[in-house]
């Protein structure tokens, strides 16, 4: 059994943090703008696979304060990745496992560069979750996580990846391992990219998007172009998988995507690891992805632009 200091409390931090702490993992929690609130009233999760309150919860906001513990999960918006490593300093540790739950490619990558000491993995968490209020995440739908060792397979890392399987598991949370890195997260990437950004650019929910035929044939186009960019860069993408998930997200809660929630609250877009990267990534290898670089142009427009109907929470 890990212990556990999570970074970011907020859809994916406070789901995931909250059912490693209900289990009885000691957690704690580094917090931002709802800092006083969790500290005083604890944090709340209502969740479609049942409630839970945590009426005490080790919270801290400064990350020199976090006590040592044997696992990092990273669930910051890789928006605030510019001061990721700052905030990683005094919580790593040679040993430490930096858990990476975050949308996009190449977050492990610069993780592991600035911490060698560290076994870093991915975290790919496949959930409708969003932030409802100061200590308040609702779990709306799914919720299973998928993870990946950064580097070399070793026993170091498969132990690792066994020990946060069993922790998860045993919180509630249904966990795939993940051989490839790589693959996982061009995997992801087959939802995040089309639905994140066309969901801001249509200004519709995921819904909307599927039961409206000119959107539907956008996202499987996009997801098409994910294939390739995965293909390019040696990842082998089953056409089926366009197929399943586009009925995953038939399935799916109606639901605005995390890109839309930032977009309608005015705060900054993932573009940069969500769409940039995995371009410049393809790119690199010879293929290039016009209808996804169109989707990035656009996010890229908007984003330089103020928007109306932004609100403060």
């Amino acid at each position: 059994m890990n212990s556990y200091a999570v970074i970011g409390t907020g859809a994916i931090g406070g789901y995931y943090g909250g059912r490693l702490a209900e289990s009885g993992r000691t957690v704690s929690f580094l917090a931002r703008g709802d800092y006083e609130y969790i500290k005083a009233n604890g944090l709340a999760v209502a969740s479609k696979a049942g409630d839970f309150t945590l009426p005490s919860v080790d919270v801290h906001n400064r990350a020199s304060d976090l006590p040592e513990r044997d696992v990092v999960i990273v669930s910051l918006k890789t928006t605030a990745n510019g001061g990721l490593r700052e905030l990683l300093l005094p919580a790593v540790r040679p040993g430490t496992v930096v858990l990476v739950m975050q949308n996009g490619l190449g977050m492990e990558e610069e993780v592991a560069a600035w911490f060698p000491e560290a076994t870093v993995v991915a975290g790919m968490c496949f959930i409708c979750s969003q932030k409802t209020g100061p200590g308040r995440v609702s779990h709306m739908d799914y919720g299973s996580l998928t993870i990946a060792a950064h580097g070399p397979d070793s026993a170091r890392s498969r132990d690792v990846l066994a020990s946060l399987k069993a922790d998860f598991e045993e919180s509630k949370v249904g966990v795939t391992v993940s051989p490839s890195l790589g693959e996982a997260r061009w995997r992801k990437l087959l939802w995040n990219i089309p639905y994140n950004g066309t969901s801001v650019i249509l200004d519709a929910d995921t819904k909307e998007i599927m039961d409206t035929p000119a959107s539907r044939r956008m996202v499987r186009l996009l997801m098409e172009e994910v294939v390739r960019g995965a293909a390019a860069c040696g990842y082998a993408i089953e056409a089926e998988a366009v197929d399943r998930m586009l009925e995953f997200t038939d399935r799916m809660t109606p639901y605005k995507p995390s890109m839309k929630i930032d977009r309608d609250f005015a705060r900054p877009m993932e573009i940069e690891y969500m769409y940039l990267r995995p371009l410049k990534a393809a790119r690199e290898r010879g293929a290039e992805l016009p209808a996804i670089s169109m989707v990035a142009e656009q996010l890229l427009f908007l984003e330089s632009r103020p928007y109306a109907r932004s609100r403060k929470v």
